[in-house]
């Protein structure tokens, strides 16, 4: 479980309903109609976003009733693990960690199950359009491979983010 150190105060990261609503509210884009958030900060720390920290600590503090901390303090507390990390790890680490809480929280089990389940039905090979030209078929070929090789590349960011791998050094 993430945790994050604001001011002389340690706090848990917590993915549930909060941090779902929070998601949706802020995160999510115009073509998302409001309910995208948390996927998009899914995909944000896979694709090792750091910008995507301060947006899941946000969320995931976001069931404290009172003494919230703001924005701007989350991203100060960040800015100072990272300003102070003497092994040069400390943006890796903080976005490993942000990752698996988000990926291992049982409240979104279902949700990125699905979102996995989705990028794999869109990398199914495409039927060949009858009327297809020489043109179309390569530009359908390519556009193929280009998903293969990014929904590899997310496959493997996960098992190095979930610790399945040691690719990374």
């Amino acid at each position: 479980m993430a945790t994050l150190t604001i001011g002389n105060k340690e706090y848990t990261a917590r993915c549930d309903f909060a941090f779902d609503r929070t998601a949706n509210e802020k995160y999510t884009t115009k073509e998302e109609d409001k309910a995208g958030g948390t996927m998009n900060i899914y995909m944000g720390l896979i694709n090792e976003d750091a910008l995507m920290l301060s947006a899941f600590w946000d969320c995931a503090l976001s069931h404290l009733k009172s003494g919230k901390p703001t924005a701007d303090q989350i991203e100060e507390a960040i800015i100072k693990i990272i300003d102070e990390d003497t092994k040069g790890d400390a943006t890796d680490r903080l976005v490993k960690e942000a990752f698996q809480t988000l990926e291992n929280a049982g409240f979104f089990k279902g949700k990125i199950r699905q979102n996995w389940t989705l990028l794999e039905k869109m990398n199914k090979p495409k039927k060949v359009a009858p009327n297809e030209t020489p043109e179309m078929a390569a530009k359908r070929i390519e556009e193929q491979e280009t998903g293969k090789e990014y929904l590899e590349m997310l496959k493997q960011a996960r098992k190095e983010l979930t610790g399945l791998t040691t690719s990374k050094s």
